[in-house]
């Protein structure tokens, strides 16, 4: 039977696209709401817990925190360094404070609820912006740094220190001699990696028979991603932290090389990343998520996330940009989904959040990556019609 479900999925996977361009709806979220109606909350077509399935969710789970930590431009954030963390750390920390006081108040994990309410979701983030860039041509003074560029480099940092809270706080886990010897043996690796990585980027025009042959560069890059996985568990971290870091390291070569680019991201998109986020709609029952959450945790979360991320980026980038570009900055970083997956799974697995709570954020993820384009979008076309009046 689990090879006829995974027919399912697959076929699933192939009319996803082809409705989101269609519809103009993110591919991603018609992937998750096509796995909600097959699965525990419908039809239930689908077992979520097979061997098969527990492998492929748990891979995609990695491979997308992994070609998140892809995005991440170190060359831009080298050259635009403080304006990229201010606004970063900003649209991280607040949201972050005002989630924990809601999960205090409503007794859900407090660093649970602070977690999902900073992260930002660079999936969701950069076809915004490659849709929107042309609203953000102009510059709004001289020697600014692009809303675009400052935007994404902002993402990166929101992302990166989204991953250490998780590490260090989501799953509470009790470090011991041998875990703390494990993650200093891990950040030491890292910038010999990266220097490694960078000088075989520029070795590859001299290897390219190698290359065309056997495709180290992406070999390479899964073997890196699969090593700083198992690092991060051994040091009691969850391994998509150490995914995610790889993928920062590996942004070196792609750098150099958008073939490699094309080569990563096509090895998941073709099965690994649409099973993983079908299994994800799978794994949720809505009914559960409407019926049985707190009343006040879907519109605290969705409220509360959306003021943080937009007080932290008016604040931080409103000299830079002006008040209206940096209130649309922090609406377009609302989005969510990659890393509140990755939150509530970790959570579900270490028995910190149960299969109701897991749905509910699950959902709001879906609501904030719908609702981030369009409420930009929106503000942005109304002030312009406003600004065209006056």
């Amino acid at each position: 039977m689990e090879i006829v479900e995974l027919a399912i999925l697959g076929i699933l996977a192939i009319f996803a696209p082809l409705i989101a361009r269609k519809s103009g709806i993110p591919c991603v979220v018609l992937e998750i709401i096509m796995g909600i109606v097959v699965g525990n909350s419908f039809l239930k077509l689908i077992n979520p817990s097979s061997p098969w399935f527990s492998f492929l969710f748990d891979f995609g789970l990695i491979y997308i925190l992994f070609l998140a930590g892809l995005e991440v431009e170190l060359e831009f954030l080298r050259e635009h360094t403080f304006i990229s963390l201010l606004v970063g750390s900003a649209a991280t920390f607040i949201p972050f404070l005002l989630g924990f006081a809601l999960g205090s108040f409503l007794g859900i994990n407090p660093w649970l609820i602070g977690v999902v309410s900073s992260t930002t979701s660079v999936g969701v983030v950069l076809p915004t912006v490659v849709e929107m860039e042309y609203l953000f041509e102009e510059p709004t003074k001289p020697g600014s740094v692009p809303f675009t560029k400052l935007l994404l480099g902002a993402t990166a940092v929101s992302d990166m220190l989204s991953m250490f809270l998780l590490a260090f706080f989501v799953e509470g886990v009790a470090l011991s001699g041998s875990s703390l010897l494990v993650i200093l043996l891990s950040i030491l690796i890292l910038y010999p990696s990266y220097k490694l990585v960078k000088v075989y980027s520029k070795l590859t025009k001299k290897v390219m028979d190698l290359e065309r042959r056997y495709h180290f560069s992406a070999r390479l890059s899964m073997v890196l991603m699969i090593i700083f996985t198992a690092l991060a568990e051994l040091s009691g971290v969850h391994g998509v932290v150490g995914a995610f870091f790889a993928g920062v390291i590996v942004s070196q070569l792609i750098y150099s090389s958008e073939y490699l680019l094309r080569n990563l991201a096509s090895f998941g998109y073709a099965l690994f990343l649409p099973i993983f986020f079908l299994l994800v709609g799978v794994k949720v029952n809505i009914v559960d998520a409407i019926l049985k959450t707190n009343v006040f945790l879907l519109p605290g979360l969705i409220g509360l996330s959306l003021l943080g991320k937009v007080i932290g980026t008016a604040i931080s980038a409103r000299k830079e940009l002006g008040l209206k570009r940096s209130v649309i900055m922090g609406m377009i970083m609302w989005a969510k989904l990659s890393l509140v997956i990755a939150a509530a799974e970790t959570g579900l697995r270490l028995g910190t959040l149960d299969e109701t709570l897991y749905s509910s954020l699950v959902l709001y993820s879906l609501i904030t990556a719908f609702g981030a384009p369009f409420l930009a979008r929106f503000m942005f076309n109304r002030w312009n019609s406003k600004s065209q009046h006056s």
